[in-house]
């Protein structure tokens, strides 16, 4: 159901937001990584161009998006998966969130945290018991605010070539 605030509109993506999305989150990496948009940032388009035309529909992935004079200034994004049982997780279903962008003019507007509640109602009313993510140095006061706590088990990576 979308929702307004004032002239700002908040609703559920739809595959017609598939290129908003895209184009949000390419300048979300673009700016968190100093990257500029080159023949690398083409194949990322594709590639996210793919997952969200597959992912969005079949609810493995679930975004929010903020739009002002029929813009999308934000953006936001719930990956949902499921892992094995765990005694806080009997179901394994768990949901990360990610993409979540607001266009630089339109910053400091409250647009990231109404996204965020967005899509931890949305998380409730899909059974999700527990919500994680990686928070960038800006974002990190909104999760923090909404009740995210950093964890004992930090997690390691291991790039495979």
């Amino acid at each position: 159901m979308a929702r307004t605030e004032k002239e700002m509109l908040y609703r559920r993506a739809t595959i017609a937001d598939v290129p908003a999305l895209v184009d949000c989150r390419v300048r979300f990496l673009n700016e968190l990584h100093n990257h500029p948009e080159n023949e690398e940032t083409k194949v990322i388009r594709k590639s996210l161009l793919a997952y969200f035309s597959k992912a969005i529909p079949s609810q493995d992935f679930v975004a929010w998006v903020a739009e002002l004079d029929g813009r999308i200034v934000g953006t936001s994004g719930m990956v949902v998966w499921e892992k094995p049982a765990l005694y806080e997780v009997e179901s394994g279903r768990l949901g990360y969130l990610l993409n979540f962008y607001t266009v630089p003019d339109a910053r400091g507007k409250g647009i990231a945290t109404r996204l965020l509640n967005e899509l931890i109602y949305e998380a409730r009313s899909l059974g999700l018991k527990y919500l994680h993510l990686h928070a960038s140095k800006d974002g990190e006061p909104i999760y923090k605010k909404a009740g995210f706590v950093e964890t004992e088990m930090p997690e390691l990576r291991l790039r495979l070539e």
